[in-house]
């Protein structure tokens, strides 16, 4: 959902494989978001003046079913010549107009990608003898879309989804192993980190970085993560641990949340508790992702640049001039935020994150 398109300074607006550039030109706001969870989503608002077609009955401009109607296919790309992107292709979820005495009416269309579908849906189900990437294949594929599942895990003996939608569904079990979540033409992908593709950007403040805060925080590192269970088969207790050193495979340098953890308090350890595994293979994933999610988040960083369509989950973020703590490559873009209108231009908010500082 990155690849070249359409060249414009404003975003460029396709409608079932039809470009519709009076969208352009009367576009006075635009957001585009999505994060590791998933769901893309859209908010576009026109001025709405009375219809130019003069078979039209209708008040406002957008509303008589033309251009925008509920399950069209929506491109928009972003960026200056020869750096647009397509930063969003979904289906039309909603329609909304807004009068305001003494000003010009304004039609906001709202859609999201193709996990949409998933959303819509609750299911229940008992599925056996799986794997996490067996469930998630099947949930998807009763959709009609295809499914490209990259994830390792243990088998379980039942796993089963209770009047859920299919998209909280997948994003729990996601959870589960620190995997991610997102649609790209027409596919639905579930992979750990290390297996999502994602684009390189160096963000430096003062230039195209124009708003920027950095954290590392020791709230919430430890330097073990233990699960503990009960197989009621073998009658025995279940315990697995993850060691500080589970992230190290994912850094190049520096010093992560649990070495600076036991350097500056000493050895102090947590544990998983909202999940009771029942075999040992379980407790060891449910431990090795936890200890994952503590430590990828030792480094938060919140961000506006001036503009960056490239910028996308999955980015893998280069920061210059932001402290010689902080500087460097290995960040990584948990949320992003295209934003547009008439005063601002382009802007890109992010959050991204990193498990280590810089050793001084």
């Amino acid at each position: 959902m990155t690849e070249t398109a359409f060249a414009s300074a404003a975003p460029v607006f396709t409608v079932d494989g039809s470009l519709e550039p009076d969208l352009g030109r009367d576009l006075v706001r635009l957001d585009v978001a999505e994060d590791v969870h998933g769901l893309r989503t859209l908010s576009a608002s026109f001025l709405a003046t009375a219809p130019r077609a003069r078979s039209s009955n209708d008040v406002v401009e957008y509303l008589d079913g033309g251009s925008l109607d509920f399950g069209r296919r929506v491109w928009v790309s972003l960026g200056p010549p020869g750096n647009e992107r397509i930063a969003f292709i979904g289906a039309v979820s909603a329609l909304e107009v807004r009068f305001t005495e003494g000003d010009v009416p304004v039609v906001t269309v709202l859609a999201e990608d193709d996990l949409m579908r998933l959303r819509l849906r609750q299911h229940s189900e008992t599925y056996t003898s799986c794997t996490d990437a067996d469930v998630a294949g099947r949930v998807v594929r009763r959709h009609g879309l295809r499914a490209d599942i990259a994830l390792d895990g243990p088998t379980y003996e039942s796993v089963q989804q209770l009047n859920q939608s299919d998209l909280s569904f997948l994003r729990e079990r996601a959870r589960r192993l620190q995997a991610e979540l997102w649609a790209a033409d027409g596919v639905i992908h579930l992979a750990t980190r290390d297996k999502r593709p994602g684009t390189a950007v160096t963000l430096t403040r003062g230039s195209d970085l124009v708003d920027v805060s950095v954290r590392a925080d020791l709230a919430h590192q430890c330097t073990a993560v233990r699960v503990s269970g009960y197989d009621a088969r073998a009658r025995a207790t279940v315990e697995a641990v993850a060691p500080a050193s589970t992230v190290d495979a994912e850094i190049s340098g520096g010093r992560t949340g649990p070495q600076t953890l036991r350097r500056a308090l000493g050895d102090l350890p947590g544990r998983r508790t909202r999940d009771v595994p029942v075999t040992e293979p379980v407790a060891r994933a449910l431990a090795r992702a936890e200890m994952l999610r503590r430590s990828r988040s030792f480094v938060q960083v919140r961000g506006t640049t001036s503009g960056t369509p490239e910028l996308v989950v999955g980015s893998r973020l280069t920061l210059s001039r932001c402290g010689r703590p902080f500087d460097g490559d290995g960040y990584y873009v948990t949320r992003f935020h295209h934003s547009y209108d008439l005063s601002a231009g382009l802007r890109t908010r992010f959050t991204a994150e990193r498990p280590t500082v810089n050793a001084g």
